[in-house]
């Protein structure tokens, strides 16, 4: 990362059989949840659901460095969420970024 670096992140798009979306995005904010309790260099999850099409779930995670999220991927909460949902997910894409500024009103949420 560059000086300039303020995290690594992490921009992934799930699309997940119709059928399987609420129990999907349950399953997803427990391991947003437990990533974020868990894991000191994880510093952002957000989990978004698409309000016209529930099926479509983005996530935004922010981590210290590549590697922080790299460990993130080996954790026993992540391995036991992938091997959950693989087979609920129709389409997946992740994009990764590298954060240069973050801007937050004071006492937002």
């Amino acid at each position: 990362m560059s000086p300039a670096s303020t995290g690594f992140v992490v921009v992934v798009e799930f699309v997940v059989q119709s059928q399987f979306a609420d129990n999907f995005h349950a399953e997803m904010i427990e391991n947003a949840a437990t990533s974020l309790r868990d894991e000191p260099n994880c510093e952002v999850f957000d989990v978004c659901r698409d309000p016209e099409r529930p099926e479509r779930t983005y996530l935004y995670e922010v981590y210290g460095s590549r590697a922080d999220f790299d460990f993130h991927l080996k954790t026993p909460h992540f391995l036991s969420f992938d091997a959950m949902v693989r087979d609920w997910v129709a389409e997946k894409r992740v994009e990764t970024f590298e954060r240069v500024s973050s801007h937050k009103k004071e006492g937002a949420r």
